[in-house]
């Protein structure tokens, strides 16, 4: 399974021994702000801080954005840093870097699997913590996760009680031991937001395949190989379950877009019978009125988003 730099690491499926000791330290999630004017290497939070937080470069009438990571990885994970960035040129947003990386480091992947519901619920207290504090509004909260980390934005959603979030955004959500184990309780699932919005990149293998947004979208089928992922099964598996936030990026600044099209499956497109259908952006600047299942085709390198004027599937 890949960690958060897309590298292939040895999962073992079942609990540490000792269980699950260490699952409520909550030290050991760490809440990190980062605003156009903030200090480059970003601002700690942490609940009840409020003379730090009042301290901070957090505003309140910023848009505020949450982003997380999963299994093995960070918030210095090129994935989150880049994402990041790339909103802080796109405008002037409060971005919130998630990082549980001591509950996701396990190698026995069972853990950090069940310890998404426990950092969910921690976030939640910090966020009706900042909407307590301050003149925040859940529902202008955008909460973003990859993998295991969009079941914890899905928890989020469960267990905050300000409001209901705005967003959620899950890329690729972790279907391993999720199929199985899990209810709607427990992983990301339409209702955790006001909108949620799924981009699936390696469905039926690392991430699940089945719509579990308002909207959903299946770029290249939603599954392993995406295009210029290679070369061995676990390498491109790696590489395409991470395509649906490099994907995600593109979009914030993109010029273009990746426009996907309404559909009921991905061969029904490929056969050019819903080229009459809905066409909405994937990404950061998707129509929320949007719903169902869309699909489109992306280029092996970037830019990935064809260019507006190419309409013709067989490209």
């Amino acid at each position: 399974m890949p960690d958060g730099n897309e590298l292939p690491q040895v999962a073992i499926l079942k609990f540490e021994d000792g269980g699950m000791r260490g699952i409520l330290d909550n030290e050991k999630i760490s809440y990190i702000l980062y605003t156009r004017s903030g200090p480059e290497n970003g601002t700690r939070l942490m609940i009840n801080d409020t003379a730090a937080l009042l301290e901070s470069d957090f505003k309140a009438s910023r848009k505020t954005k949450f982003i997380t990571h999963g299994w093995k990885s960070s918030s210095m994970s090129a994935g989150l840093r880049n994402m990041k960035d790339e909103y802080l040129q796109h405008g002037d947003y409060n971005v919130i870097l998630v990082d549980w990386e001591p509950l996701a480091a396990s190698t026995f992947y069972l853990g950090p699997m069940q310890n998404t519901v426990r950092v969910g619920k921690d976030a939640a207290n910090f966020i009706d913590y900042l909407v307590a504090e301050t003149d925040l509004k859940a529902e202008d909260i955008h909460f973003l996760g990859h993998s295991l980390g969009a079941h914890v934005a899905g928890n989020v959603g469960e267990a905050i009680t300000s409001g209901r979030l705005g967003r959620i955004t899950g890329f690729d959500p972790a279907l391993p031991g999720f199929h199985v184990l899990a209810s709607d309780k427990t992983r990301l699932d339409s209702k955790d937001a006001i909108f949620v919005d799924v981009i699936h990149s390696c469905g039926g293998i690392l991430g699940y395949l089945q719509p579990l947004g308002k909207v959903d979208f299946y770029p290249n089928a939603g599954t392993a190989v995406q295009p210029g992922c290679c070369c061995s099964p676990e390498i491109m598996e790696a590489c395409s379950h991470g395509r649906s936030y490099v994907y995600f990026t593109e979009s914030i600044n993109s010029k273009t877009g990746l426009q996907a099209v309404k559909c009921e499956n991905w061969d029904r497109y490929m056969g050019g019978d819903c080229t009459d259908s809905a066409v909405v952006l994937m990404g950061e600047h998707v129509d929320t009125s949007a719903s169902g299942s869309y699909f489109l085709r992306t280029r092996s390198e970037p830019p990935y988003a064809y260019l507006p004027e190419i309409t013709n599937n067989s490209i």
